[in-house]
């Protein structure tokens, strides 16, 4: 399988909240990596290639939210019983000064990584 990303994914643990835009749907969802242009979050319900949803993130440490307008790219079908689906989003708009914040937890997270070893 060849790798289409063009930026490093950094596992996270984040929480964040998910709205599916035109439609009265919002849920929590689990942020599990994040890149500079996207993310994986987990979804209770599956969404169609090219959604367009809005993401607000919840980053420790951090009082204020991340906001981003994403569009679904791919999501895994749930082969398990508690139904839940792997979804990559791409960032479709996200604030200068939110990228900019979201971009430095993801390099804090790495650096302590880098330490571990």
């Amino acid at each position: 399988m060849t790798e289409r990303r063009r930026f490093l994914r950094f596992e996270t643990a984040i929480s964040g909240i998910c709205e599916i835009i035109n439609e009265k749907w919002k849920a929590s969802s689990k942020i599990r990596n994040i890149s500079k242009d996207g993310a994986l979050i987990v979804l209770d319900r599956p969404l169609r290639q090219g959604s367009e949803i809005k993401l607000s993130m919840d980053v420790p440490g951090d009082n204020v939210p991340i906001y981003a307008s994403c569009q679904v790219a791919w999501q895994s079908d749930s082969a398990s019983r508690d139904r839940l689906f792997e979804t990559g989003v791409r960032f479709t708009k996200i604030d200068s000064l939110d990228k900019g914040r979201l971009l430095e937890y993801i390099y804090s997270q790495w650096l302590k990584l880098l330490d571990k070893k």
